[in-house]
């Protein structure tokens, strides 16, 4: 599995125009380490570029560059847990500013990455159900 580094994309930093999010999750060493591995684009209908730098995680928008989540982690014995969010609200960058949806975009990007079943989460983000 290869680990993406910041340099293998092109990024943005997180604009000052941003917010926290509360978003309460944790993972397990083996689940946090496939997340941190993070993910480079392949092809255009690859979306986000995921990089991680302790104790941040860094999500871009693959196309432009720009940060749309930073999400840090503190490990907990044998467990990783979400301990800080911040979501752009910069609005030339994002258009988004519904915090609830962010936070559901969110967990179903780190649940996908930790190879948790999304299923649900992703039917209740379309039908605009909140998954918190």
């Amino acid at each position: 599995m290869q680990i993406a580094k910041r340099d293998d994309w092109k990024t943005e930093e997180m604009p000052s125009a941003s917010t926290n999010l509360t978003v309460e999750k944790v993972y397990s060493q083996e689940e946090f380490n496939r997340i941190a591995a993070g993910i480079i684009p392949e092809q255009m209908e690859d979306k986000w570029f995921i990089f991680y730098e302790a104790p941040w995680l860094y999500l871009h928008r693959s196309w432009t560059g720009f940060c749309i989540f930073k999400v840090r982690f503190q490990v907990l014995g044998e467990s990783v847990k979400i301990v800080e969010v911040q979501v752009n609200r910069d609005p030339a960058e994002y258009s988004n500013t519904d915090d609830e949806r962010d936070a559901s975009m969110l967990e179903i990007l780190l649940d996908s990455r930790a190879k948790r079943d999304v299923r649900n989460q992703m039917l209740g983000y379309i039908k605009g159900e909140s998954s918190n």
